[in-house]
């Protein structure tokens, strides 16, 4: 998984399930700095979850038109749907940061 910032305690850690809620209190409590790598570290895991994406995106697309309703394409477009998701969830927490960055500068 991600690497939790240096001093900074359990709270910089990239936890996709935790709420929007106890995000935007543990982000009130950081600094303009911490802030700034919790936004890289989401940028840089959004990245990486797109990267997968595009993987997978591209794999389907080469599974020949008949086997299309098979095993192998409707794992491929669940895992697909589970990155999607995934990468909303990290989109709308590093929402949260940035708005919060925002507020201290």
């Amino acid at each position: 998984m991600v690497a939790m910032l240096t001093g900074c305690g359990g709270s910089s850690s990239i936890d996709e399930n935790k709420p929007v809620s106890q995000i935007a209190a543990d982000a009130q409590k950081m600094t303009q700095a911490d802030l700034q790598k919790m936004v890289a570290k989401y940028e840089a895991a959004i990245t990486e979850k797109g990267k997968e994406l595009e993987a997978l995106t591209a794999k389907v697309k080469e599974i020949p038109l008949t086997e299309l309703m098979g095993d192998k394409a409707k794992t491929l477009k669940t895992d697909i749907s589970k990155i999607t998701t995934s990468m909303g969830k990290l989109k709308d927490q590093m929402t949260v940061y940035a708005k919060e960055l925002a507020a201290k500068k």
